[in-house]
């Protein structure tokens, strides 16, 4: 077979042959090509295969996409790219390769990587964020206005599909068997990842727990930042590759071999390693400015697609400052103040925070639903409803569409870290279950639960209607909130000022203070009773004219 290795064949006989000179896959060159010079990461060494992928226009795009989004407007030096990113994942991987390698204490069997794995864990470091979109954290992780970049399987096929530029350079140069297995580990979901079998490990090495994406952008980000932070990774000597039934998997050994007692030192990088992923979380991805900026992106992009002004496929061939140039220049009168607003800095205020602390309190008087995932659901996975429910308490206040906009991230977090393999106490087993350790289990736990304590659904609100806080904070309680006593009470609060503004602004107001109360609460009975099914600005106030012109 001239074009790669017979798939009828087991891996290790497949490895075997490849040995011996036989069935090797046409093209795999690993000689370096090409040196770049990176910020962070030094030189990074990329073969011809790897150069010619990145002359292409789809991956040159990425010099045009911020990696850290809107964050420029908190740390202005923040500006690093997803291009400069995948380079950097590139030389993250390839020092993990050679760790592995080169590691005395695994036996031949745990440091075995074949060059053709080298060429596809290398190719997948390279190519893990070609499919992003600008600002895509944004818009895909934490607003849901599009499907993620690593699921989209239309995207995935534009970008790196068999007819694609990248795809054909593949294909020529490796043959079709070697990118179907490129494809396959490239496309696996977390949660089917033993079907890759031997390949697993492949798949650790870039995309998982402690991989080469997440090693790269820590410390990118924290130097474009300029967060100082301990970041030498050098619990990178003690990776090997373990088998646990028909996988292989990426796992640090924290215990020595044949001893008694564990690597203390080891533990300590990883849960400080685990620490500084919080610290960034906190100062920077969860900044308070970030997501105001970010809120109001995603919320422009989600009206403007909804116009028509553009479509998903678009933003494959933009960059970040092409998507802001449209935005300013949409017929949508929401779209453009967004969009002026984020470019100029001219955010919005938050007014409203519901953090995990108040859901896990009302979760303990309503044990017959899942609360946060009725929040997931209705407020993250479903960004129409969203968006409606903000424009329906911002027009209902008076308001313009946009001037109130909703914020609610997937409550997981990335607390992937604490997921990392790591032999301990004769097993293999999850870092976050290593809580038994005495001295760093107690400090692993608090990091943990401090992680889970960033998230929280939160409401900004444009800074010229600020007087509007009260009634938009009410109506946002009104709907979020799970306790039924304290929704009521939101809820008459709300429409009591939604009714005052209707009767002010249609002189409805004129009647006796005992003949208004009367109609106040005929008008708020029926505003209840109706908006608990369906909220219509413009059927609120038709009924609250109705009960005051009867």
């Amino acid at each position: 077979m001239a074009d790669g290795i017979d798939k009828s064949m087991s891996r290790a006989e497949a490895r075997n042959s490849q040995a011996q000179g036989i069935l090797i896959p046409r093209g795999v060159d690993l000689a370096p090509y090409k040196t770049i010079r990176l910020a962070v990461s030094g030189d990074v060494k990329l073969n011809k295969l790897e150069i010619d992928i990145i002359d292409t226009p789809d991956f040159q795009r990425l010099r045009r996409i911020r990696q850290l989004g809107v964050t420029y407007l908190v740390y202005p030096t923040a500006l690093h790219t997803r291009f400069d990113h995948s380079l950097g994942t590139v030389g993250m991987a390839n020092r993990m390769i050679l760790a592995i390698r080169t590691n005395r204490h695994n036996s031949q069997d745990e440091r075995d990587i074949p060059d053709e794995d080298e060429q596809i864990i290398r190719l997948l470091a390279l190519l893990h964020d070609v499919t992003h979109i600008p600002f895509g954290h944004t818009l895909e992780d934490e607003c849901s206005v599009f499907d993620r970049h690593d699921t989209n399987t239309v995207r995935i096929q534009h970008f790196l599909g068999s007819d694609s530029a990248i795809g054909k350079l593949i294909i020529d140069r490796l043959g079709k068997p070697f990118y179907d297995r490129f494809m396959r580990v490239y496309q696996v979901k977390k949660d089917s990842l033993a079907s890759l079998e031997e390949d697993v490990y492949i798949y650790d090495i870039v995309n998982n727990t402690v991989c080469a994406d997440l090693l790269d952008y820590l410390r990118r980000d924290c130097y474009f930042s300029n967060l100082v932070l301990d970041m030498e990774y050098r619990f990178l000597n003690y990776l090997y590759l373990a088998r646990t039934g028909k996988e292989r998997r990426v796992v640090v050994r924290l215990w020595k071999t044949g001893k008694s007692s564990p690597r203390p030192d080891i533990l300590s990088e990883l849960v400080r390693l685990l620490d500084n992923r919080y610290l960034l979380g906190e100062r920077v991805y969860f900044h308070h400015t970030k997501l105001i900026a970010g809120a109001m992106l995603a919320d422009a992009v989600q009206r403007a697609v909804a116009n028509r002004d553009f479509t998903e496929k678009d933003l494959w061939t933009w960059g970040d400052e092409d998507l802001l140039e449209i935005l300013t220049k949409s017929k949508a009168e929401p779209v453009r103040t967004l969009a002026m607003a984020v470019r100029n800095r001219g955010l919005w205020k938050q007014i409203y925070k519901r953090n995990r602390q108040r859901i896990d309190a009302e979760q303990s008087e309503h044990r017959d639903a899942a609360l946060m995932d009725q929040t997931m659901g209705s407020w993250w996975k479903d960004a129409k409803k969203r968006q409606a429910d903000q424009d329906f308490i911002a027009t209902c206040s008076g308001l313009p569409p946009g001037a109130l906009i909703l914020y609610c991230p997937d409550e997981r977090m990335n607390l992937k870290l604490a997921e990392v393999k790591v032999f301990w106490n004769g097993s293999i087993r999850e870092l976050r279950q290593c809580e038994d350790e005495q001295v760093v289990g107690p400090k692993l736990k608090t990091i943990l639960d401090s992680h889970k304590q960033l998230w929280a659904v939160r409401a900004f609100l444009a800074p010229q209607y600020i007087e509007k806080k009260e009634a938009c904070t009410e109506g946002l309680e009104s709907i979020l909130s799970f306790d039924s006593l304290s929704r009521d009470m939101a809820a008459k609060e709300f429409y009591s000022k939604v009714i005052e503004r209707v009767t002010k602004e249609s002189n409805l107001d004129t009647c006796s203070h005992s003949e208004y109360v009367q109609r106040q609460a005929d008008a708020l009975e029926r505003v209840m009773s109706d908006t608990a099914t369906v909220k219509n600005t413009s059927k609120v106030e038709e009924i609250i004219k109705n009960a005051f012109t009867k």
